[in-house]
This record gives C-alpha cells, structure tokens and sequence, in this order.
C-alpha cells in the first residue's frame, strides 16, 4: 500500500503533536512535584495541587488526540474521506472531554479543600459553626457540581435540557412531598446549627418538660442526655417550634433561690442579718458558688402565718444549684435554731362569741 504524501505529513504532524504533548505532561508532572516538595505536606497548597495532577494530563492528553484528528481528517488522502464533515462531531467531544475532566477538577478540589479545612482549621476556632455546617456541604458540593457538568454536557452535544430540568423539577416536587418530614428536620437543623444557640455539654430544658445536657446537635436530630442518664433525641423539626431554655447561656452560673418565712414575733433585723451570714459563709466555704456575687436578702409578704423571705446566692452551674440550696436550707434551719427564731406551721386563728354560742345551745 502507498502512502500519500498528504498522509505522510498528517502522520509526521500527529506525531510531532502528541510527543510535544507527552513532552508538556512530563514537564507538567515535574512542576507539580517539585511545588510538593517546597510545601508542607499539610498546606491547602499542596493538596490542590496533587488533586489537580491528574486532570490536567488528562485534559493535555485528550487535546493532543483531538489536535491529531484534526490534522488526520485534513489530509487529501482517499483512506481518510470517509471521516470528511465530522470536525464538529469531534470537537463535541472534546468538549464533552473537557466538561468531565474540570467537573472531576473542581469536585476533587474542593472535597479535599473542605476535608483540609475541617482538619486543621475548624478545631482551632471559637465557633462550631464550622464544624456543623462544612460536613454537609461537602456531602452537597460535589452532587453539585456533577450535576451542573452532566447539564452542561448534554447541552453540548446538542440535547435540549429544558424536559430534562422539567422533569427533575417534577420528580423533585414528588420526591420532596414524598419526604417532607425529612427535608423539614433538615432545614430546621440548619436553623438550629446557623443559630449558635445550642452547643455540646449546655444544659437545656423544653417547654414540654424534656431537658439534659445536649450531647450532639445534627441536621435531623438534637441528642440530649437527661439527669436519669438516658438519652433523648428529639427532631429537629420540634425543636424549631420549641420554647427552649439555655441553663449554660449567656454563662452557666445560675442563680440558687431559697424562700421561708419566720413568726411576726421575730426582730426582723437579726433574722436578715443570720441569713446573710449563713449564706456569705457557704458562698466563701463551698467551691460550686460564685464567690464575687454577694448573697441578696429581701422580705417579701406577710403570710397567714409567717412574714415570707427570700435570699439568693449564685453557683457555677445548674447541677450545683442543688447541692447549694440544700446547703443552704441545712445552714438557715441550725442558725434559726440556734437563735430561737421560730418557723411557724401554717395556724389559722378562730375568734367566737361566747355569748351567742351559749344562747345558741340553750335554744
């Protein structure tokens, strides 16, 4: 068989196109690890960069065999007119080509990027905002963007997307009504994950009754451990449309009230002044109290039977609020004991009429 000389030029370009081509990777792959090297291993730096290997070549390589088929089908020779008119097939799929490497580009970099950041950043900051939100949105950012590259492929290769978009917006609406209870704990999880109010080891309590120590807080359910040591998980969805209680926000001091009263024959002033001392000494002596908060003392009614105070000291957090106002219950019934205050049981006082009681039993 005889070459033409038009094909002989072909093959001499095509060659000349895919060394140069393999030439580029070779030196391509040599920057990369070279910029490896100077880097820490840990950098974002370095982790682009070896995502971005890989692609790369792969893009070089494809253009290198688009180029020679350019090349090949331009030639006069009669073995290669039967693959005459097909340029514009040929690019479609270079471009096709392209789509995919640069979709798989920009998904491995930015999972990676993501896993990085988690890694080495999030830990080190104040808020957990980052924490609970990256996770998601690295599950999310590739389905994305191989979503975005399989449209803009299609489009590509001359397929109108627009049924396809009707049809996903379709199945989508039925699919989103099929699981509507999920997608709601969804998004009031990202509510409740955004809104920084709710954090691992706060003390919360609901306005059904539920509370604990919050153990977790994901994207359908908030895990909260009770005081019997069980643990309660509850949807998100209702903790959205819950009135919660923060015990460990602003701070987890909480404040510890005790309420008594005292006879109206006791001298006020000593009864303020023994409750005080009592409670100065527990906040100074106990290692759950606040100690810069002074105790506060105030009457506050005049009782059937007793003239009703209250005092409040301040402990670190809730669990310790019950050992204080025990403490302090213990402390106050000795001191009044000591000094012969009396507490007095709820009496009522009956007056009668001798007079009208007699004539009444004579009649």
């Amino acid at each position: 068989m005889i070459i033409s000389e038009s094909l002989l030029r072909a093959t001499i370009t095509i060659a000349i196109i895919i060394g140069l081509a393999v030439f580029i990777a070779l030196l391509l792959l040599f920057i990369i690890k070279t910029i490896i090297k100077k880097q820490a291993d840990n950098s974002l730096i370095t982790v682009i960069v070896r995502e971005c290997r890989l692609p790369l070549i792969f893009v070089i390589l494809l253009t290198s065999i688009y180029s020679s088929y350019l090349v090949l089908i331009s030639s006069d020779d009669k073995l290669i007119s039967p693959l005459n008119g097909t340029e514009v097939f040929a690019e479609n799929i270079w471009q096709v080509g392209l789509i995919i490497f640069i979709t798989t580009l920009l998904a491995r970099v930015g999972d990676r990027s993501i896993y990085w950041y988690v890694v080495n950043i999030s830990k080190k900051t104040a808020t957990k905002l980052d924490d609970n939100l990256l996770p998601i949105i690295r599950r999310i950012l590739p389905l994305a963007i191989y979503s975005i590259g399989f449209l803009v492929s299609v489009d590509n290769l001359g397929i109108s997307v627009s049924p396809i978009l009707a049809g996903l917006g379709i199945g989508g609406l039925a699919v989103a009504l099929a699981v509507q209870p999920t997608l709601s704990n969804f998004f009031a999880g990202t509510f409740v994950v955004t809104d920084g109010g709710l954090r691992p080891g706060d003390f919360i309590e609901l306005d059904d009754g539920n509370s604990g120590y919050v153990e977790s807080v994901g994207w359908r359910s908030t895990k909260i451990r009770s005081i019997f040591n069980n643990l309660v998980i509850i949807p998100n969805s209702k903790m959205a449309d819950s009135v919660v209680t923060n015990y460990y926000s602003p701070t987890p001091a909480m404040n510890v009230l005790v309420e008594c009263g005292v006879s109206y024959e006791s001298n006020l002033k000593n009864v303020e002044r023994f409750v005080l001392e009592e409670a100065t000494s527990l906040i100074n002596d106990s290692p759950l109290s606040i100690k810069h908060v002074p105790p506060f003392f105030g009457f506050s009614n005049f009782g059937d039977s007793n003239i009703d105070f209250f005092v409040y000291i301040q402990a670190i957090d809730r669990l310790s609020t019950f050992t204080l106002k025990s403490e302090l219950i213990k402390k106050i019934h000795e001191r009044f004991d000591r000094e012969n205050i009396d507490i007095n049981y709820p009496v009522r006082k009956i007056i009668t009429d001798p007079v009208n009681n007699s004539n009444d039993f004579l009649r």
